[in-house]
């Protein structure tokens, strides 16, 4: 593949992240810049999605759990908090499907009942109007 040359002035803290990040991935600055440019124009990762914010406030011992665990796997925090919240909302959606599925099917609920058994009768019988 023939290879041609890109170059350009950019801020001085802009320049140091793109070194840091270089020396984090043991890359160079020739990877890195092709890296970015494909997944700019390949459309890759949230590029072109809108985006919203999402801020919650932890304590300062899960704060510094979280930082230490994204140390280790030597991820971006953010990348990091949207994976698991992703895997969460996967786990959520699919035993919500489940229990759908289980209440059109008439399979048993976590009691051990069928969801059939499970629904009062809207019929009382004489002697159960009395006790109630």
């Amino acid at each position: 593949m023939e290879m041609k040359n890109i170059c350009g002035k950019i801020p001085l803290d802009l320049h140091e992240k793109v070194r840091e990040e270089i020396e984090r991935t043991e890359s160079s600055t020739q990877k890195f810049i092709l890296k970015v440019i494909e997944e700019h124009f390949s459309g890759k990762g949230e590029m072109n999605m809108e985006k919203r914010t999402l801020a919650v406030q932890v304590s300062e011992e899960l704060f510094s759990r979280l930082k230490a665990v994204v140390a280790k796997k030597g991820c971006k925090q953010k990348d990091f908090l949207i994976a698991i919240i992703e895997q969460a909302i996967e786990t959520a959606e699919a035993e919500w499907e489940q229990a759908q599925e289980n209440a059109e099917s008439g399979t048993e609920t976590e009691t051990g009942e069928t969801e059939e058994e499970s629904t009062p009768s809207e019929e009382m019988t004489d002697s159960e109007s009395e006790v109630a």
